[in-house]
């Protein structure tokens, strides 16, 4: 081996080995990210989808590889540290704040950060679908689809009921309930459609890649699988509305109902599959054309941005470990708390909803001394941190079918709730729940996240509250509910002249 050889097969040794620290300092700042939301694929049906996301993106990878390796590396050490800082700074913060989202995210700014400092932009660009593929994997899917819900439920419930019409049975409509000579039926935010679309867009998206070579084709597949997505559920809907008309399915709830929409779903993914079918017919197959060379780094290339990048991610990874905000206590136990100064006396129940990582919680029914009742459940968080969240797939779940609304709570105080109303039997509650985030009244989650992130990094506390509170309505009419928003408004005014004894002070 001449002397040359061995210097190039020393520097072909010191690059790997830097490659690979590079790696190991990646995973040692988003490990913890990667586990958690294995562990969110899981427990949440809504994400169980996610599991293939990275093996496909890996596939998309793996089929451009000639291409890619046929590409010179030209680092771009501006565009790469502008994404690597934006990364990193989201996953610190998020993980100062306790926010999964936040550092979910910073996993997909941080990664093509990686990517084009180390190789540049073209790679970056062949790289853009795999790497934008894995966005179906965070699970942020469900808040930022909840807006699209209520249209989709209405959109289901109209094509539905023309369906259902165009067979001849007679039926009525009023938004997303239908009513037929037997029975009435409610278009659910569960049987919307839209967790039906994103399944289907995460499975057309790779298979217009894989198997179609016209950019026009891919984009027609896309369109189709979205449409097809939504006359499905429309179908499913008219499907159940037909069996309950003649009276043929018994238990709508049952095991029936998960049946109507497997039968329904597999009809979809047949037209898609049909449409794949088409739109291949004649073509050449895919060919990624490469220069069938290796990517040659020498040593004197890479040492000083490769052991930057490795000392940079490195830090990262264990800053992110190090906590810095401070669990933030109630001035008094909520054992202590009392309402009877403003006229109203408790009584301990059972929570209606069980929250998971709180540190004080109660849960009592009021009665006033004029004779309303109301009923208040409150969770405190003296510090947030992974699985420990006030905003979480625990609290999502009262937002389901949730409005906000403003209401007067004092001759000068008007504050944004969240809104629910709930039906057992004949009986039937208006719910009003908001997070208290040190002094402030916030209904929106996406804002109790950015605040709480905030006040991670300004003040070094990321402490609040979620309550809820009820009452009955005395008809389930308008008059019923403006009394019973009379009544929670009057209650919410009085809970505060006692909440202030127990809460934290105010940041700012």
């Amino acid at each position: 081996m001449t002397p040359t050889s061995v210097e190039a097969s020393v520097s072909d040794c010191r690059v790997q080995i830097m490659g690979a620290c590079v790696a190991a300092a990646f995973l040692l700042c988003y490990a913890p990210v990667l586990l958690g939301m294995v562990s969110q694929w899981w427990n949440i049906s809504f994400y169980s989808y996610a599991f293939l996301v990275p093996v496909v993106s890996a596939y998309l990878v793996w089929i451009r590889r000639d291409r890619i390796l046929g590409i010179m590396p030209r680092p771009n050490y501006g565009g790469g540290a502008v994404l690597i800082t934006a990364g990193l700074a989201a996953l610190v913060t998020g993980q100062l704040g306790g926010i999964q989202a936040f550092q979910q995210v910073s996993l997909l700014i941080t990664l093509p950060g990686v990517v084009l400092w180390l190789f540049g932009n073209a790679v970056l660009k062949t790289l853009v679908l795999p790497i934008s593929f894995l966005w179906f994997m965070l699970p942020i899917w469900e808040a930022l689809a909840d807006p699209l819900h209520v249209p989709f439920q209405v959109f289901s419930a109209n094509l539905g009921v023309m369906f259902l019409r165009g067979i001849g049975i007679p039926v009525f409509q009023d938004g997303v309930f239908i009513y037929l000579p037997n029975i009435t039926l409610e278009v659910a935010r569960a049987c919307s459609g839209v967790n039906y679309l994103i399944a289907v867009l995460a499975t057309s998206i790779p298979l217009a890649t894989i198997v179609l070579t016209a950019v026009w084709k891919r984009v027609v597949l896309v369109l189709l699988a979205m449409a097809v997505s939504a006359l499905a559920n429309s179908l499913r809907v008219a499907l159940i509305g037909m069996l309950a008309y003649y009276d043929l399915s018994g238990d709508l709830h049952g095991p029936y109902h998960i049946l109507h929409g497997v039968f329904v779903s597999l009809i979809g993914y047949g037209v898609i599959f049909g449409g794949l079918w088409v739109l291949s017919r004649g073509q050449q197959p895919v060919v990624y054309a490469g220069s069938g060379r290796l990517w040659n780094f020498s040593w004197d290339q890479v040492r000083i941005a490769w052991i930057g990048l490795a000392m940079f991610l490195a830090l990262a990874g264990v800053l992110r470990y190090v906590d810095q905000s401070q669990p933030i206590p109630l001035k008094q136990s909520l054992r202590e708390f009392s309402l009877e100064n403003a006229g109203w006396i408790g009584k301990e129940v059972l929570p209606v909803e069980k929250i998971q990582g709180t540190d004080q919680s109660i849960s009592r029914v009021y009665h006033a001394l004029s004779g309303e009742d109301a009923r208040l459940s409150l969770w405190y968080f003296e510090s947030q941190t992974q699985g420990k969240e006030l905003v979480s797939p625990g609290t999502a779940k009262l937002h389901a079918g949730a409005r906000r609304v403003r209401l007067s709570i004092g001759a000068q105080r008007e504050v944004e709730l969240n809104r629910r109303f709930i039906h057992d039997g004949d009986r039937a509650q208006m719910v009003l729940f908001w997070y208290d985030l040190n002094g402030r009244i916030l209904a929106n989650p996406q804002m109790v996240k950015l605040y709480t992130a905030y006040d991670a990094v300004v003040h070094g506390r990321t402490n609040g509250a979620l309550i809820r509170v009820s009452a009955d309505l005395p008809s389930d009419d308008q008059a019923g509910r403006n009394q019973a928003a009379e009544i929670l408004a009057k209650f919410i005014g009085a809970l505060y002249t006692g909440l202030d004894r127990h809460l934290p002070d105010p940041t700012d």
